[in-house]
């Protein structure tokens, strides 16, 4: 999709540089964090710390929902994608949700899914729920107007897909397609792409939500 083989670039780039660091993360509001980070721990895709934004949507249950105030202090995943994808958004869904079930299930309840909807035409908030649902019962769908979805896409680093006519003639989106993965200091430190395999969105899923790295 449109930003794998960016992202793939960056991550390349970044791979004779990254090193090892431990000791305490500083919030975006200066206090003190909760996470030890050592990068080399990690099975994903390292990227550049990338806050947690505080944009304000609709969850599929017809609640205002904004992501920093409602995950703080949560360990958070984030994704943009559409139910009507043929392959990645499902794809990384079905992993995601097959990483939480290798987990205790007390760990697996303090990761957060977000699913923001780049197609909020056709996602309205009852199909979100029923579609992500089908992978976990605990995510989260969120929905806003396009210009707001561009808006978070810019405020995060991802470009804006375009629209295109599948060979059925349905509409389709070009998209990307990383998952942001935020410890509980606010701070994405590491992304999740749909060939993730699912032990390895775990693994390091169980070092974020204890806090440090063995």
């Amino acid at each position: 999709m449109l930003a794998a083989t960016a992202m793939a670039a960056l991550v390349a780039a970044m791979a004779g540089c990254a090193s090892s660091s431990a000791g305490t993360k500083s919030t975006s509001d200066g206090s003190p964090g909760l996470v030890i980070i050592n990068t080399s721990k990690y099975d994903g895709n390292l990227i550049p710390d990338t806050a947690k934004p505080a944009a304000t949507l609709t969850d599929d249950a017809g609640k205002s929902f904004n992501i920093r105030a409602m995950t703080k202090g949560t360990v958070t995943l984030l994704f943009f994608g559409y139910t009507h994808c043929p392959n990645e958004c499902p794809l990384t869904m079905a992993n995601t949700a097959a990483a939480l079930r290798m987990m205790p299930a007390a760990e697996a309840a303090k990761v957060k899914v977000l699913f923001v909807s780049v197609d909020p035409g056709r996602d309205t908030l009852a199909r979100l729920h029923s579609w992500l649902g089908n992978f976990y019962p605990s995510f989260t769908g969120l929905r806003t107007p396009l210009s707001a979805v561009e808006a978070l896409e810019r405020q995060v680093g991802l470009p804006i897909g375009q629209t295109f006519k599948d060979p059925a003639g349905e509409a389709q989106l070009d998209h990307a397609t990383e998952m942001f993965a935020y410890s509980t200091d606010n701070v994405a430190h590491e992304a999740f792409f749909p060939s993730t395999p699912p032990a390895q969105i775990a693994h390091d899923l169980k070092l974020l939500v204890t806090g440090h790295h063995p």
